[in-house]
């Protein structure tokens, strides 16, 4: 055997072992955002929505945002934790590349990022300790004091409890909300009553709970908030978005993570589920559609 025909077959070899390696070769990490690893914006101190505690992760944003994360067959990080007032700004300085944090989706707010769902609805409510068995009506807190935090309360909400004679307290969060209902400082805490009921579940021994029927301003619709310039992932976000709230985990994981509302609330299904074209209203848009 010749030079020229040693040279000829270990090409062959050569060329042989290559397809070889490219069939069996797995595909490439899958890609969202055009990132394999993505980092995360969410809440540590909303328990039943989202909750940090002794280094574990609960609540229906957390159960959701784990599905994202299996769906997308991506990876995050440790989540960053954001304040209602620095979602925004986390997210369009690209210092976290998807909110997962009861981020009601507005009008404003599709001015600079994107969304995806809701996947849940909620209306904004209102949180009394012992003081306040006898509240049932917006009436009763005339001439009292609300807590609310930075970055949550709708104005409209706001102005409806100003025009109500109502004095509204504004905290940096949660906490320090919780922590003027105990001390007494405050007459209830107001904000979106999937909140509420995950403080009342875990402030039992101090007599919390959620007045029943009486809520103020427009439905909360929450969303999963993306910077702009990706619709095509937003899309396939979209999808996933769907399937979760069409399903039954997306029953169990509220059950789970807020079992006071089904609770109180027979009708809790239909009045925290989004439909289908809701979702489409409202994701991936510069504006929603009527």
């Amino acid at each position: 055997m010749n030079g020229t025909t040693l040279r000829r077959r270990a090409a062959c070899l050569l060329l042989t072992a290559l397809i070889l390696v490219g069939c069996t070769a797995g595909p490439s990490d899958p890609l969202f955002l055009g990132k394999s690893t993505i980092s995360v914006g969410m809440h540590n101190d909303l328990p039943g929505v989202s909750l940090l505690d002794s280094y574990r992760r609960s609540g229906t944003d957390y159960l959701l945002e784990q599905m994202i994360e299996k769906e997308l067959g991506i990876k995050s990080i440790s989540p960053t934790e954001v304040s209602s007032a620095d979602r925004i700004p986390k997210l369009v300085a690209g210092k976290v590349d998807m909110v997962v944090g009861s981020f009601s989706i507005t009008a404003e707010r599709m001015k600079d990022i994107d969304f995806v769902g809701p996947y849940l609805t909620t209306r904004q409510g209102f949180l009394v300790g012992p003081d306040g068995a006898n509240v049932r009506f917006m009436s009763d807190l005339n001439g009292k004091r609300v807590c609310a935090w930075e970055g949550t309360t709708s104005e409209d909400a706001l102005d409806q409890l100003r025009s109500a004679n109502i004095d509204v307290l504004t905290v940096a969060d949660a906490k320090g909300c919780v922590e003027a209902l105990k001390g007494g400082q405050v007459s209830a805490i107001s904000t979106d009553q999937t909140i509420l009921y995950g403080l009342a579940n875990l402030n039992t021994a101090a007599g919390f709970r959620v007045v029943p029927d009486l809520t103020i301003g427009a439905p909360q619709h929450y969303g999963i908030g993306l910077p702009k310039g990706h619709r095509s992932d937003c899309r396939r976000l979209k999808a996933i978005v769907k399937r979760y709230v069409e399903s039954s985990t997306w029953i169990a994981d509220v059950q789970i993570s807020l079992p006071q509302i089904p609770a109180q609330d027979p009708g809790w299904i239909n009045h925290y589920k989004p439909n289908s074209a809701a979702i489409d209203a409202r994701s991936c848009r510069d504006t929603a559609s009527a």
